[in-house]
This record gives structure tokens, sequence and C-alpha cells, in this order.
């Protein structure tokens, strides 16, 4: 099903901060490229490429004129940006796991 779609794109996860949304380090995530940002809902997984931080994966929301991305991790902080702070890539289709 997901495969059909266009351009979709794989990234390997590095990292705990989506632990809670159960994607843990090494896990593969499936991507829809994002061909429309002001599309975007609030609690969309999205993969961003920050200034500073290369890409990351995080919960995407919008706050008046303030883009957060959100660690489904306590431990971490959201990251505040200015819109034209961020460019993203995709939204989450997929996650696979080796076991």
């Amino acid at each position: 099903m997901f495969l059909k779609k266009k351009d979709v794109f794989a990234l390997s996860v590095n990292g705990d901060s989506m632990i809670d949304a159960c994607i843990a380090d090494g896990d593969m995530v499936l991507m829809e490229p994002i061909r429309d940002a002001y599309s975007l809902r609030n609690g969309t997984i999205v993969s961003a490429m920050v200034p500073g931080l290369g890409t990351t994966l995080k919960y995407f929301v919008k706050r008046g004129n303030k883009i957060f991305l959100e660690a489904a991790n306590s431990k971490y902080e959201p990251i505040e940006l200015d819109p034209n702070q961020v460019d993203f890539q995709g939204k989450l289709l997929a996650v696979w796991r080796k076991l």
C-alpha cells in the first residue's frame, strides 16, 4: 500500500528521542515527502532539516507563528523555530525494526 506512493524514502533512526512513540534507535522509518508544509497537522511525525542539528525525527506542532519539534521522550526539550528555519522533508508512513 505505502510502497505504491511516489518518492517514499527511508531513514535510519539514531537516538532515543522518539522512544515513547515506539520508534527506537536502529529502526528504519519510511517517509512520504511533504509537498506542502502548510498542510501539516499538529501531532504528525516528521523528518525535518534544522540548521545546526541536521535531520531530526519529531512531532510537528504549530503554535501561533512558531514551529515546535517535540520529542516522544520527556528527557528532551522541544525545538522552537521560526517557520523559515526548518525544511520539512517527510511525514511518517511506517516503522521497520529488525528483530
